[in-house]
């Protein structure tokens, strides 16, 4: 129940109804905000891969009679990925600074940010013929820019607010931590560099395992919100497919790398079949007089799985109430990555793994037909395996739960009135 906020209640609510505020200190609170604050940027890369893709010479750029448009609308998209560093930095900010002014640490972090990137960038200069490189193919990536936003807000939240250090101090003192750092991180980066290049061979070379296990990884810790910091290392930092682009998602955008997409092609099948498959299974579950509510939540979050592929409004539905199944789903999801590595099939998508994905992109991948009959399999095997487990466990699943007691009392049959009182020597009874 919603209390109005002029409303006045004389009895409080016990402490046991609601649950204690969360620590802010604890290190999975940082991480989920980082999380969060990772979300926000990489929420705009669907609208740049969308304007990147459309300006490709197999989409808008095969007309002539459009000119420049198509190299305007792709420049436009590839200019957030061209800058995802500082970003990332602004996500970091946002995503962990607890005050009410957000411009000081913004500020903070794309300094340190600039700062940290181009001492690196001294230290290891890129050849002549790449001076005009963006900063998202310069020396880590986008992982400078998460390492000088978290370098930045460490130091933030100790120095800035201070009595007697004044703005342009804290700003002084993150400048010159950023310059330590990224003297630092630039005599690592060629050691760095041939770690990250071995790692994404091995990956390469056991693609069948490494998409599994991030498969499942990202299923199991998206309902916490950790798996965006997960998804920041695998999609836009592992991997080089040449010109100074790095990860999975920009080689498959930008550079069409036939080898790219193995940790984004098997989670089709589960977006445009499983869950709206699992979906399906939970409202045939449901119980009778509950299926209309459930169809009305269950349905439209199955069609925008299948189409758009955002897949938490179905995820989050059992993902607390019926773990098993949560976790069936990550083991799942996995084994989904396996298999289209397995097969040689290389997808990839600009928002998620939907179907208007599947269309978009289908001219760039490799061995997207596949996917279909892996998607038509993936929807019987969840429908088969969610119907089985929620009536055979009785699993709560939306629609489900347990009627409340007193709808229970009330809905409760009452014994009919006896139409036959008791005769007087009846009704003299022991005491």
């Amino acid at each position: 129940m919603v209390t109005l906020p002029f409303a006045r209640t004389r009895e409080k609510a016990p402490l046991t109804e609601t649950a204690p505020p969360e620590d802010p200190t604890t290190l999975m609170a940082r991480l989920r905000r980082m999380g969060q604050g990772l979300a926000l940027p990489i929420a705009a890369l669907p609208a740049a891969g969308l304007l990147l893709r459309l300006g490709q010479p197999d989409l808008l750029g095969r007309f002539e009679a459009l000119h420049q448009i198509p190299a305007v609308i792709s420049g436009a998209g590839a200019a957030i990925l061209d800058y995802l560093p500082a970003l990332f930095a602004v996500g970091i900010a946002l995503g962990l600074n607890r005050t009410k002014d957000a411009a000081g640490p913004v500020i903070a972090c794309l300094t340190s940010y600039l700062i940290l990137a181009r001492v690196v960038l001294v230290l290891n200069p890129l050849p002549a013929s790449q001076l005009d490189t963006p900063p998202a193919r310069w020396p880590y990536g986008a992982l400078a820019g998460i390492i000088g936003g978290l370098l930045a807000m460490a130091i933030w939240k100790r120095v800035a607010g201070r009595r007697g250090i004044p703005a342009f101090a804290a700003y002084g003192i993150i400048a010159v931590a950023a310059i330590l750092a990224g003297s630092l991180l630039g005599i690592a980066y060629p050691a760095v560099d041939r770690a990250l290049t071995a790692s994404a061979a091995t990956v390469a070379d056991h693609a069948v395992i490494g998409g599994g296990a991030f498969g499942f990884l990202n299923r199991l810790l998206t309902p916490i919100g950790l798996h965006q910091p997960l998804n920041a290392v695998v999609w836009y930092l592992t991997g080089d497919c040449g010109n100074g682009i790095k990860g999975d998602m920009p080689c498959f955008i930008q550079a069409h790398d036939p080898d790219a997409g193995v940790f984004m092609g098997g989670f089709f099948p589960v977006s445009m079949a499983g869950l709206p498959a699992a979906a399906l299974a939970m409202w045939r579950s449901a119980l009778p007089d509950q299926r209309r509510r459930v169809a009305a939540l269950l349905l439209p979050a199955a069609a925008i799985s299948a189409l758009a592929g955002v897949t938490e409004p179905i995820e989050l539905t059992f993902a607390f109430i019926a773990f098993p199944l949560y976790l069936v789903h990550a083991v799942l999801t996995g084994l989904s990555l396996a298999l289209v590595n397995l097969l040689d099939i290389h997808a990839g998508f600009v928002f998620s793994a939907g179907a208007l994905d599947y269309v978009f992109n289908y001219s760039i991948s490799t061995r997207p037909l596949l996917l279909l009959p892996i998607a038509l399999a993936y929807g019987a095997i969840y429908y088969a395996l969610f119907r089985f487990a929620i009536v055979r466990f009785n699993l709560r699943t939306p629609g489900r739960e347990p009627a409340p007691a007193d709808q229970d009392e009330a809905t409760a049959p009452t014994a009919p009135p006896d139409r036959h009182p008791p005769s007087p020597a009846t009704r003299r009874t022991a005491p």
